[in-house]
């Protein structure tokens, strides 16, 4: 819990000063780990859980518990008249004047009992041993959870971060087709006033210059929508934000596979599952047993609304304390216990089977991480080539078109050419750093 308050402290630090500036991507995930809600809310449940930890624990003690009972009648509770029968000569020498004389009773109208009761548990079966393994265990996966969020959010930020780099790559590459079109705008209208070309040349090129407004326009708006939902996951929704675009131009082609996957959280949180799954087992089975515990019990108990003549016969204060012991056997759950310790190990063998099946399934992910990471850097090859094929037909075809040999036609197409191409060489180098960060992600 030190190690999560101190991050956020950390986090709150650096976010302090990165409100307004372009970030990271290392900048963005440490936002998350400080603001992220979601992370917060796991940070809560492990809170949660080390309080059920420690509340496991007090069953270790004596369960204690105090009782306070007190009435007042409005009449009183003892009353009754008669004749003293001659018969008490003969029980009690001393009473043998009372024979014969009348009497009253009218006595006790109210009390109060004060009760203290101290068990200590010595043998519950291993309910308390278990329950407070489970609490652990469950201890555990909250923390476990909290990394796999953080994983899960790392990886929807890093896609998120590069997908926004790609289209801010495309908005330069835009820039410089703007450029170059403006470039053959001018050079349109002096051969339109020279009489060298016509009115629907003008045209076509004020149509390519308006594409190119729409493009800027449908990329600007993607790019607004995609730093909100950055801005949110980092926990900087009221903030904004823009990024670094800068892109490392290495890359690592056919990376090994890792071993980080037997490390994986999922793995982790399957294995504490047939933990939880055994531990049930045996809570089952302490169910089952008998359950022995000692203690004490104290009380004091006061009678109002007694006569003088009754208070020198009963006390009207009454206080004593006795030990206890209890021993419970449950003779009738042992009709269903055995059906529910089978039940219990029905879903243990349910848990191993999940997590066999969980170590494919990130094996399969690792590789396929892999083969993207490998494909995304054959893009890159393949999108450099296509580049200097296009750079360099759009070179010549520039020169054809000043001296003339060329039509504005294969200009435009020659220019178009050569902002697919580099559109395809900034969404393949953005997407090999995406790849190339899940890989690592998933390997860690």
């Amino acid at each position: 819990m030190k190690k999560i308050l101190l991050i956020t402290v950390i986090g709150f630090c650096l976010t302090a000063n990165i409100y307004g500036q372009t970030l990271t991507l290392s900048q963005c995930l440490d936002s998350a780990r400080a603001h992220n809600r979601t992370l917060r809310n796991a940070a809560l449940a492990i809170e949660g859980a080390d309080l059920q930890v420690s509340e496991a624990r007090t069953k270790y003690y004596p369960q204690i518990s105090a009782n306070v009972m007190a009435f007042h009648a409005f009449d009183k509770m003892v009353k009754g008249s008669g004749t003293i029968p001659l018969e008490i000569a003969a029980i009690s020498p001393a009473l043998a004047g009372y024979a014969g004389q009348p009497y009253a009773v009218s006595e006790l109208s109210s009390a109060y009992s004060v009760t203290l009761t101290a068990m200590q548990p010595i043998y519950t079966g291993g309910q308390i041993r278990t329950a407070n393994r489970l609490a652990g265990v469950q201890r555990d996966v909250e923390e476990l959870k909290l990394h796999l969020q953080e994983r899960e959010l790392e990886q929807k930020i890093t896609e998120n971060y590069w997908h926004i780099a790609a289209i801010k790559y495309n908005l330069s590459t835009l820039d410089a087709a703007d450029r170059q079109v403006a470039e053959v705008h001018r050079q349109v209208e002096q051969f339109l006033h020279a009489g060298m070309c016509t009115d629907n040349d003008l045209l076509r090129v004020n149509l390519r210059q308006q594409e190119l407004a729409s493009q800027r326009l449908r990329l600007d708006n993607a790019k607004h929508v995609l730093l909100l939902l950055l801005a949110q996951q980092i926990g900087l929704a009221d903030k904004e934000i823009d990024i670094d675009t800068e892109i490392e131009q290495s890359k690592e082609s056919s990376p090994a596979m890792g071993t980080g996957g037997e490390l994986r959280e999922e793995i982790s949180l399957a294995t504490k599952a047939i933990e939880a799954a055994q531990l049930q087992v045996k809570m089952e089975r302490a169910k089952l047993m008998p359950t022995v515990a000692i203690g004490l019990m104290a009380y004091n108990t006061g009678l109002g609304g007694l006569s003088s003549r009754a208070r020198s016969i009963v006390d009207d204060n009454m206080t004593n304390a006795m030990v206890a012991a209890t021993v419970s056997v449950p003779i009738s759950d042992w009709w269903g216990g055995s059906k529910a310790i089978k039940r219990r190990q029905l879903a243990v063998r349910q848990a191993q089977n999940n997590l066999r099946d969980i170590q494919e399934q990130i094996y399969i992910d690792i590789e396929s991480a892999r083969a993207d990471l490998n494909q995304a850097a054959k893009q890159i090859d393949i999108a450099l080539a296509s580049v200097e094929q296009a750079t360099e037909n759009l070179r010549i075809t520039n020169l054809q078109y000043s001296s003339g040999t060329a039509q504005l036609t294969d200009l435009l197409d020659a220019e178009t050419l050569n902002r697919q191409a580099q559109n395809s060489l900034n969404n393949a180098r953005a997407d090999y750093q995406r790849c190339l960060a899940i890989y690592r992600l998933k390997n860690k």
